[in-house]
């Protein structure tokens, strides 16, 4: 653009080595939660179920991110380059669609706060959520790839950061994205102000559901009471000259029975009188509404937070960028190259702080089969673990160990 002050060589590349680094870790995550929610039940819950659609969604700004300015260098004179606009349909493409799933989340909030919605009843809405968040970034990314203009060149071409839309068509920005955008994040906004209300009418019983890191604050508190009757089970021999006498056998048989109670368990039908449920929370999760549908608020709560990180840094860009035509401020372009990559990362972090106990049987599952294959790899004559319930030793340190005892008895 005539008159614009350009970035330094140096601040360029800070601006590429920052967004292909946060890029990759996006990506990590990204394959984090795929991978887990697919194959792991554990992961496979209500509350995760969005921000696995919006993972989706993340996967391509993501590419595009990692292309960074091999988009904007693929581009000699006028001429389009495939991979300029394969980056600028991307970006147009995704970089919004968290912002849409955020909206979606708060129509669920909406409809469990103030519509009694059950987590059933919210997945049916899925398909219809799906169908609006990716055709309304479709609609408008692939009509771009056809537009252009003899004065203005092609709607995607060569931006700052990436291939976008071109600074000659700066309006089609706001327009097309941050408009949308921030229309998703007020109407969240105002969502969430209501739900507020409710939550913090009901502060004194809700603690452990205001802690993000409660993974579980409705965990019901069982205290049972339990009446033992027990009687002797007498066994008498049959014979044919047996005589039943007053007089007391001397055998019995003992027997035992174990009572155990889980905690996670949903009683199938009605508890007895001697059990009593305690925990408010517990109490006012089942009488008012399904515990599930408050942790899904919760976590799309957290979703929307980590929506603001990405989008107030990047929106005061733009409003400057607007308000100061031809200049470019690197620091707020860096924090723009900073935040927009960690979009995946940001999701991956909710979907982590959701999942807590999930994280923890994952991990313990792969120390177990690590340790179950470093001990595979020794062969069969390494028997320095439990074998048959037993701890066995090689002969040679059986021959160690009498020989310490005969030294400490000396």
């Amino acid at each position: 653009m005539p008159g614009t002050i350009p970035l330094s060589a140096s601040e360029l590349h800070a601006l590429v080595i920052t967004e292909r680094v946060n890029s990759s870790l996006s990506m990590a995550g990204i394959f984090f939660v795929l991978i887990t929610y697919t194959f792991s039940s554990h992961f496979d819950k209500p509350i995760n179920r969005l921000i696995f659609f919006a993972t989706w969604g993340n996967i391509g700004s993501t590419v595009a991110s990692l292309i960074s300015d091999a988009g904007p260098l693929a581009v000699v004179g006028d001429k389009p380059a495939p991979l300029c606009q394969l980056q600028g349909f991307l970006v147009q493409m995704f970089l919004g669609v968290d912002a849409y799933w955020a909206f979606c989340m708060a129509i669920n909030v909406y409809l469990v706060f103030f519509r009694g919605y059950s987590t059933d009843q919210l997945r049916s809405l899925d398909f219809y959520y799906l169908l609006a968040c990716f055709a309304l970034s479709f609609i408008p990314a692939i009509t771009f790839v056809f537009i252009s203009s003899p004065s203005r060149g092609h709607v995607y071409g060569p931006a700052i950061i990436w291939c976008w839309i071109s600074p000659n068509w700066d309006w089609m920005r706001i327009v097309f994205l941050y408009a949308i955008v921030w229309a998703a994040i007020v109407f969240a906004f105002a969502v969430y102000a209501m739900a507020g209300k409710v939550i913090w009418n009901k502060r004194r019983h809700l603690d452990g559901f205001l802690n993000p890191l409660n993974e579980n604050p409705f965990t019901q508190i069982v205290t049972t009471e339990i009446e033992i009757t027990h009687q002797e089970r007498f066994i008498v021999k049959e014979d044919d000259e047996t005589q039943i006498t007053s007089e007391r056998p001397k055998h019995f048989d003992p027997y035992s029975v174990n009572v155990q109670v889980d905690p996670t368990a949903q009683p199938g039908r009605p508890m007895p009188a001697p059990m009593r449920m305690r925990g408010i929370t517990r109490d006012i999760a089942e009488s008012e509404t399904n515990p599930d549908a408050w942790l899904y608020a919760r976590v799309a709560f957290l979703f929307f937070l980590a929506l603001l990180i990405t989008w107030v840094p990047s929106s005061v860009n733009r409003v400057y960028a607007m308000a100061n035509p031809g200049v470019t401020n690197f620091a707020l372009n860096y924090v723009s190259s900073l935040v927009f990559p960690l979009q995946g990362f940001w999701n991956v972090i909710v979907y982590i702080v959701t999942s807590q106990q999930a994280c923890r049987r994952l991990w313990s599952s792969m120390t177990r089969r690590s340790s179950a294959r470093q001990n595979a790899n020794f062969g069969p004559n390494f028997t320095g673990g439990d074998v048959d319930g037993q701890r066995r030793f090689p002969s040679n340190s059986k021959q160690r160990l009498r020989s310490i005892s005969s030294f400490s008895n000396s």
